[in-house]
């Protein structure tokens, strides 16, 4: 929807919001505002899963959990601003003039924007379509810098892994967030036209998708030369795990780079069948939804990519009680020495890892 200030007779502000209202009978908002948050809610529980499965089960490097779990906390900012737009639906947040239809998210026609003299009462509107703009844009980029993590991490195979410094992910994160929060600003602003604001993802996916490959190939390359005999360069044993952990987040980003893609895809195609009226307004639900559900499939190509991830979510919240294994409690003594003998595998493992960094 478009926002148009009038500041006086002469000057007038527009304000970009991806938000959307209907012209609907006030008991059937209330019913769809109840599905939408109980869809919401079970979509966050796919979000919390993935969060839990996947600090539970560490197989990356931390650089890279520290770039890929912040997008699960934006969700839910993207959440807070859809309960704001359904607080203005229902009523419960109020302005001086009726809100009334908007469901196209660009419109040049005077009619179909929102006239306001005022934006008194307005700012959390204005506070909803930030969080949304921001959410997008976020996504987008910080895809692009955890890609831009494998990169780095090909490229310094030499001690990336024992490297303990927080300056990579650092860095990535406040230029991903940096870039997110700009573009955001200038689209709830009006500063960029809906042409111009398809460049930035566009951009960010060709130049993802790249360096995909060039990752991909750098270490198939680095594999083959482990694999050969006759190599003559040494690769000690945390090398060669970096090799490893790089083809296998390969393996789970390009399945998600392909998720993220078919969602963007999928919204934009209904954005656009909308504007067009290809199909009638009240589709409108389905596709707005497409972007606060997009961590279902998201989050569960992530689990389903991964074996160990895979089976800790089966185990996790797949099993009923009832279909569980009892078992057998062990005697206190044996619990102790099992216990103990855990220990000193563990201690010495730790060890052995320690002299492999060498």
């Amino acid at each position: 929807m478009i926002i148009r200030y009038i500041a006086n007779s002469t000057n007038y502000s527009l304000y970009w919001l991806p938000i959307y209202f209907y012209d609907e009978p006030f008991n059937q908002q209330v019913i769809i505002s109840i599905v939408e948050i109980a869809l919401y809610i079970l979509c966050s529980q796919a979000v919390n899963a993935y969060v839990h499965v996947t600090l539970k089960i560490r197989l990356f490097h931390r650089n890279l959990y520290i770039l890929s779990v912040p997008i699960c906390i934006l969700w839910y900012l993207l959440i807070a601003g859809k309960c704001i737009v359904i607080g203005y639906r229902l009523n419960f947040l109020k302005i001086d003039v009726p809100i009334g239809e908007h469901t196209n998210i660009w419109t040049e026609d005077i009619a179909k924007m929102l006239n306001v003299s005022s934006l008194k009462g307005l700012e959390l509107m204005l506070l909803s379509g930030f969080l949304q703009w921001y959410y997008m844009y976020s996504f987008v980029f910080m895809v692009m810098a955890m890609v831009a993590e494998r990169i780095i991490a090909s490229v310094l195979i030499e001690n990336y892994e024992s490297n303990t410094q927080l300056l990579i992910p650092v860095i990535l994160t406040v230029a991903s967030q940096s870039l997110s929060i700009f573009v955001s600003f200038a689209l709830l602003f009006h500063k960029i036209n809906p042409c111009d604001a398809q460049l930035p993802w566009i951009i960010s996916c060709v130049l993802t998708l790249l360096a995909c490959v060039f990752v991909k190939v750098l270490n198939e390359s680095f594999q083959r030369e482990i694999k050969n005999p006759g190599r003559k360069r040494h690769f000690t044993i945390s090398q060669q795990f970096q090799v490893k952990e790089n083809l296998r987040a390969l393996r789970v980003g390009i399945r998600l780079v392909i998720t993220v893609l078919s969602c963007i895809a999928l919204y934009g195609l209904g954005i656009a069948a909308l504007n067009y009226e290809i199909i009638p307004p009240i589709y409108c639900h389905f596709v707005e939804n497409l972007l606060f559900l997009d961590m279902i499939p998201i989050a569960l190509t992530a689990i389903i990519s991964v074996s160990h991830w895979r089976k800790e979510f089966a185990r996790s919240y797949l099993t009923f009680n009832c279909l569980k294994v009892k078992q057998k409690i062990l005697p206190m003594e044996n619990v102790d020495c099992q216990r103990k003998k855990l220990d000193i595998e563990t201690d010495l493992y730790f060890k052995q890892l320690a002299r492999s960094w060498i």
